[in-house]
């Protein structure tokens, strides 16, 4: 059998291609077509040879073709571009076109076309790519040796580095910290090291595709720069907002302990006159006067014990420190709660074992329980539950944040949580103001919270309140712990065994009480000096021939406190005890709320008895 010629062979294998060839001329005239070309385009060689090959392109690309010719007459060859071709049923195809100039021994007639239909893979890595590159976030592909093989524009930009640049690139020497070798999807924080040498920070997430030439892991990159900002101030307004309210309250309570002492030496004048008629009445027979005075006395202690929540809110009432389980504080006083609120309220506890040591007035405690637990019933008129948590808590930095009086450390946590209707965010922002309340007129004294956020920070700790309408509400309570084991309660101090006269020497600026203050110490059968203030107290000790005992000071007085005071007095009468009295202490207490070891006080308003055994103790005091 005869071998075939070459130009048949050439024939043969341009008929048996799979790829569609055609030839086009220097004119675009179609010159050649074979048989695959037909099956792609739709084409019979017998409809196209001869025409133009503009049939096929799209109008926007007919410009580009007569480029393309100028190339080629160059001698350049276009490989494997992609583009659209038009079908002879009118839809588009995406093709990949190889272009090859076409001469006839030296002359240039004209160019070659191999046409390839791009695959459906082509086309969804071609879909694929765009979506990559549109993506809003960096994104980039890391093979098994650590090395960036797929970046998209986004990367160039926030790496500033070109493609060429990316590619090859180590990822650890992009990231820091880099991203683990070992990961399924995950979002972790880095930075991106830039090429000029700054940071930017990102957030990473990180799946791994597998794919036929290894396992990829690819990388978008978010720039989280505005959101670092965004949260930086917002966290700056909520500490501005912290501070406001603190502030706020800090100046209510300025006002609430000023109103409050001038208040106690009102009820003190009260209370005692009361006191001397009951004792009149009482003495002739006139019963019904002497009911009248004990109402007024009633009445008084109910004043009394207003000004007290008042002075705990400033925190100005005279405190009685020492180091105690803030646990056996709770179970103290269970009982008292579970009857506060009533059967219809369960009362579940959750202490944790072994808490730390705290330091505080027990009877404070008592009374912050008390008033969370009553707040809680009027919240469930149905029934509910109370759950009060007890743990320790390491506070950092973090923590802290937006809490001006909260400081890193150690603490315990109470939770006082309720399921009663919950409080709007409006109700919160006022919670602890004092005479502020939701309840209705003459259910509420509005000095509950208040007396709260007094007493916890007064010890030091820190009142967050957590609450939605409808959803309950939960006070977390972080009080400072202490190295000190908790001390055992102080023994009450027996009463004095006889009955000892001195020489008084009593200083008070309000008239009223002054009177009072007269009347009883005269009528236990002291001396009484009498003076309106410090100059004229010393004024009298210089002047008074005798010895003189006890100085009874008021603390806060126009012209010299009562501390000051007592200071000159004791160089002075040397010898002579000191007795201080007021309806708030803070002049007499040391720098961290606690009464100086040396100060005896008589708490304002006080009755006749408390008065007399106080100056009692004071004289029989070596």
């Amino acid at each position: 059998m005869p071998r075939p010629q070459p130009d048949e062979l050439l024939r043969a294998m341009v008929r048996t291609a799979h790829d569609a060839i055609y030839a086009v001329g220097r004119d675009f005239t179609v010159l050649f077509w074979n048989p695959a070309a037909e099956t792609l385009f739709g084409y019979r060689a017998d409809e196209i040879v001869g025409h133009s090959v503009d049939i096929l392109v799209p109008p926007d690309r007919q410009a580009d073709q007569r480029e393309m010719l100028l190339l080629m007459e160059s001698g350049a060859r276009l490989e494997r571009f992609r583009s659209r071709r038009r079908h002879r049923d009118g839809h588009w195809l995406q093709v990949t076109l190889t272009m090859s100039p076409l001469c006839d021994g030296e002359n240039f007639v004209g160019y070659s076309v191999i046409a390839r239909a791009v695959s459906a893979r082509e086309q969804h890595e071609s879909s694929f790519q765009a979506l990559v590159e549109a993506a809003p976030d960096a994104f980039v592909g890391v093979g098994d040796d650590g090395r960036v093989v797929l970046a998209n524009t986004q990367a160039e930009t926030l790496f500033g580095l070109t493609r060429h640049g990316l590619l090859g690139k180590e990822i650890d020497k992009l990231l820091a910290p880099p991203l683990p070798r070992e990961l399924g999807s995950a979002e972790v924080e880095s930075h991106a090291n830039r090429t000029d040498g700054s940071t930017v920070p990102v957030e990473v997430s990180v799946s791994i595709l597998p794919t036929d030439d290894g396992r990829i892991r690819c990388a978008v990159i978010r720039d989280i720069t505005e959101r670092i900002r965004a949260n930086e101030r917002v966290q700056q307004l909520q500490a501005e907002a912290q501070l406001q309210r603190a502030q706020r309250l800090e100046g209510l309570g300025q006002l609430a302990g000023g109103v409050a002492h001038d208040f106690n030496n009102l009820i003190a004048v009260i209370s005692n006159y009361a006191t001397f008629i009951a004792e009149a009445a009482t003495d002739q027979g006139l019963e019904e006067i002497a009911g009248d005075a004990a109402q007024i006395a009633k009445a008084a202690q109910r004043g009394a014990d207003l000004t007290h929540q008042l002075l705990a809110f400033a925190r100005r009432e005279v405190v009685r420190p020492r180091p105690l389980s803030l646990n056996d504080v709770v179970i103290d006083i269970e009982a008292m709660l579970r009857r506060s609120i009533g059967e219809h309220i369960l009362l579940d506890l959750n202490l944790a074992a072994a808490l730390p040591t705290i330091t505080a007035d027990p009877g404070q405690l008592d009374q912050v329980l008390v008033n969370l637990a009553v707040n809680a019933r009027d919240a469930m008129p149905r029934g509910g539950t109370i759950t009060i948590e007890t743990c320790d808590l390491t506070v950092d930095l973090e923590y802290a944040a937006g809490r001006p009086a909260l400081r890193p450390g150690h603490y315990v946590r109470l939770r006082f949580s309720d399921t009663g209707t919950g409080m709007p965010p409006e109700v919160i922002e006022r919670a602890f103001e004092p005479f502020y309340t939701t309840k209705p007129a003459g259910k509420g004294t509005g000095l509950g919270l208040a007396t709260v956020y007094g007493i916890i920070a007064a010890a030091g700790g820190d009142l967050s309140i957590y609450s939605e309408a409808g959803l309950g509400t939960t006070f977390t309570i972080l009080m400072p712990t202490t190295d000190a084991e908790p001390a055992a309660p102080a023994e009450p101090e027996a009463a004095p065994a006889g009955s000892r006269r001195g020489t008084i020497l009593a200083v008070e600026d309000e008239p009223a009480l002054r009177d009072v203050l007269h009347r009883i110490l005269s009528g236990a059968g002291h001396e009484v000096l009498i003076a309106a203030d410090g100059p004229a107290a010393l004024a009298l000790a210089t002047e008074h021939p005798g010895r003189i005992d006890v100085l009874l000071t008021d603390v806060v007085m126009p012209h010299m406190l009562g501390k000051d005071l007592a200071e000159r007095f004791r160089a002075l009468c040397p010898g002579a005890g000191v007795l201080f009295m007021s309806g708030y202490a803070r002049p007499a207490l040391a720098s961290q709320g606690t009464l100086d070891p040396d100060v005896t006080l008589v708490e304002k308003p006080f009755s006749k008895n408390q008065l007399l055994t106080a100056v009692q103790q004071c004289l029989d005091r070596p």
